[in-house]
């Protein structure tokens, strides 16, 4: 399958009724139109129809050079997974991928069984792509055995470049799950700690902590767990930062302040109140995340759900944005490329919740698709708001900026997740957008693509 759309005929712009979500650029520094992809369920009737929306995940589902949306819903509303393929910023066609899985919010892409098609996970469950994704009625579910945990972050910790899956949530250890040889049957899996005490609802992120060539593991503020052997069999907790941020914060991880080895961003997860909640990184100041300073970025921010280190303006560095579930969304400038940030608004009224980041179409800058969780009276929203998606497309090359194409561009989960196809550039911009605009910005965590 390539190129094309479902749909024979496009739209130009929403349909009636969703023009507030066709928006021009706020800043002109990080210059985001805003557009309309849709909602989970037409059924307007029932309030649970687009509630507790979440399982958010950015890549190539359908082979076609662009990236697709995927989002799901708790497994208590029932109303199961689906997958948003884009056509153009302001049309995407939703497709059912199935429903039966079990999660509290968790889910990811990855390929799973390794034949060439990006699945998504879903708490409990993976739905095997069926190769046919546009026009398939169902994809087959299978169980991994694994809880239905709050976050599932994909990365690679055990050193073999097949996905692995973090699971993070309050009722259980900070654990990885991995499929074996035989993909349906029930998944590996290793605690990271034994200590009930270091649980946390949410807050995994995967990366080179310790700067020894293989992937370590944050959760939460507090601590980081190291990968001992570097092949994921045996882990040790680290201290991160033992105080001075607010419990159970969402994270991400990368080289914030250029100087080669991996910081962590975080931003509060619970802020029910404006004011509530905080933006700060971690500076890993020998390289080995045995020492760290944590840095204020920005107060005052409420019900703030996602947090993504990359490089936005493309001029080398990394910035960071930070998502609301419903209402501003927030680019924090990376302005002297080692930590000093500044604060752009990119959207006035938007959907942040789980917001991934990677270059959608194709054009040498990242986007932004985000989506409400969908609970009444939390996160800004109110009894029943419009949960739409939401797509910000950067016009940043649009508007003559330098477009930017290489390995590392995503696309970006929470953290970087398993990617099967990326943007391609055409050789000449390839060799000098990307010669000059080079790694030092680049996220230093493997891909778990295969």
């Amino acid at each position: 399958m390539s190129g094309g759309c479902t749909d024979a005929v496009l739209r130009t712009g929403p349909p009636a009724g969703k023009e507030m979500y066709r928006t021009d650029p706020v800043d002109m520094k990080f210059p985001f139109s805003q557009h309309w992809v849709g909602v989970f369920s037409d059924d307007t009737t029932s309030y649970e129809a687009n509630s507790y929306i979440s399982m958010t995940s950015l890549s190539d589902i359908d082979h076609d050079g662009d990236l697709d949306f995927a989002s799901g819903q708790r497994q208590d509303i029932g109303g199961g997974m689906i997958w948003w393929e884009y056509c153009s910023p302001d049309h995407w066609v939703r497709h059912q991928v199935g429903s039966g899985h079990t999660s509290a919010a968790g889910g990811n892409a990855a390929d799973v069984d390794g034949d060439g098609w990006i699945d998504l996970l879903a708490g409990d469950s993976w739905y095997r792509n069926p190769k046919t994704p546009r026009t398939a009625a169902t994809w087959q579910r299978y169980g991994i055995g694994a809880p239905g945990a709050e976050e599932l972050i994909v990365g690679e910790v055990t050193g073999d470049d097949h996905p692995d899956v973090l699971y993070v949530w309050r009722s259980i250890q900070p654990q990885y799950w991995t499929p074996g040889p035989d993909p349906t049957a029930t998944w590996k899996h290793v605690d990271l700690t034994t200590d009930t005490s270091k649980r946390q609802q949410q807050g995994g992120a995967i990366g080179d902590i310790d700067g020894d060539g293989d992937n370590d593991v944050v959760v939460g503020y507090q601590w980081w767990y190291r990968n001992a052997a570097g092949d994921g069999s045996r882990w040790e907790a680290v201290p991160l930062v033992p105080s001075g941020f607010d419990n159970e914060p969402l994270t991400a991880v990368g080289d914030i302040d250029g100087d080669g080895d991996v910081d962590v961003a975080m931003s509060t997860h619970f802020g029910s109140t404006q004011g509530a909640a905080r933006v700060a990184w971690a500076e890993n100041l020998d390289g080995q995340g045995g020492q760290w300073a944590l840095h204020s970025i920005a107060t005052g921010k409420s019900w703030t759900h996602a947090v993504v280190v990359a490089d936005f303006d493309n001029d080398g560095d990394q910035d960071l944005f930070i998502g609301q579930n419903v209402g501003p969304q927030w680019i924090f400038e990376n302005s002297d490329g080692h930590g000093k940030f500044v604060e752009h608004q990119i959207a006035v009224d938007s959907r942040g919740h789980e917001a991934r980041v990677g270059d959608v179409d194709c054009d040498g800058d990242l986007d932004i698709v985000g989506k409400p969780w969908g609970q009444a009276s939390e996160g800004g929203e109110q009894q029943r708001p419009p949960r739409d998606h939401v797509y910000l497309k950067n016009e940043l090359v649009e508007r003559g900026g330098l477009p930017r194409f290489d390995a590392q561009r995503g696309p970006y989960e929470l953290l970087p997740a398993s990617k099967l196809r990326g943007c391609a550039a055409a050789p000449a911009l390839q060799s000098s957008a990307v010669s000059s605009l080079a790694s030092p910005g680049s996220t230093p965590v493997r891909s778990s693509a295969r």
